[in-house]
């Protein structure tokens, strides 16, 4: 398989946005859209790590170049990538979705995978 980027930071940061009032005007970004995606890539990284799904990489900094790819992680990481990034990513579309609400989330879909795929 390609290796490509699971955690991309720098081309989320890179993506533009349009904020619009309830009149339809455009109005200047406040940056809403761009804290929301990267803090969820951040949460999502900090599981891959603490659950030792990315060997090698024992932290992970909330930076804005981070980036993980699918070479960086372990064939059970991959598994749960697979099986839950996307999804857990739609539960949590909407920029009122607290942090703790995303850590929530994804760790209830942690506990799903384990009980399914058995842990090497």
């Amino acid at each position: 398989m390609t290796d490509f980027k699971v955690i991309d930071v720098p081309a989320m940061l890179s993506v533009p946005v349009s904020s619009y009032d309830a009149n339809g005007n455009q109005i200047p970004d406040d940056g809403e859209w761009h804290r929301h995606v990267s803090t969820s890539l951040y949460v999502f990284a900090e599981l891959l790590v603490a659950k030792g799904l990315t060997p090698g990489k024992s932290t992970v900094s909330r930076t804005p170049d981070l980036v993980i790819k699918w070479s960086e992680l372990n064939e059970t990481g991959q598994a749960f990538v697979k099986k839950a990034f996307d999804k857990w990513l739609k539960s949590i579309d909407d920029v009122r979705t607290t942090e703790a609400m995303m850590i929530q989330k994804l760790e209830k879909r942690w506990q799903k995978f384990v009980q399914q795929v058995p842990l090497p």
